[in-house]
């Protein structure tokens, strides 16, 4: 810690300087992509065996289909928000 520059006392050009400057390796969009393809994987599954294999009767049906999940992802999303203010 102690080779770090204070970013206090610098003024914004050479802020810029220095964040330019460090080692910034942007991926090309084929790197990663097993990463991709196993986060992808699960929705194409789940669009797969929601509308082609197992369609819903009623339009009660799809929307608790596709608002379960959400409600929950959100909850999660809430709890995660409210403990790291807490922090």
């Amino acid at each position: 810690m102690s080779d770090q520059t204070d970013f206090k006392d610098e003024d914004l050009n050479e802020k810029f300087k220095i964040l330019f400057d460090e080692d910034n390796e942007a991926k090309k969009w084929n790197e990663g992509l097993l990463i991709k393809s196993l986060i992808l994987f699960p929705i194409i599954i789940f669009i797969i065996g929601l509308f082609i294999l197992n369609r819903p009767a009623n339009i009660a049906d799809l929307l608790f289909v596709l608002l379960y999940p959400a409600a929950l992802i959100l909850t999660g999303l809430i709890i995660l928000f409210v403990t790291r203010s807490n922090l």
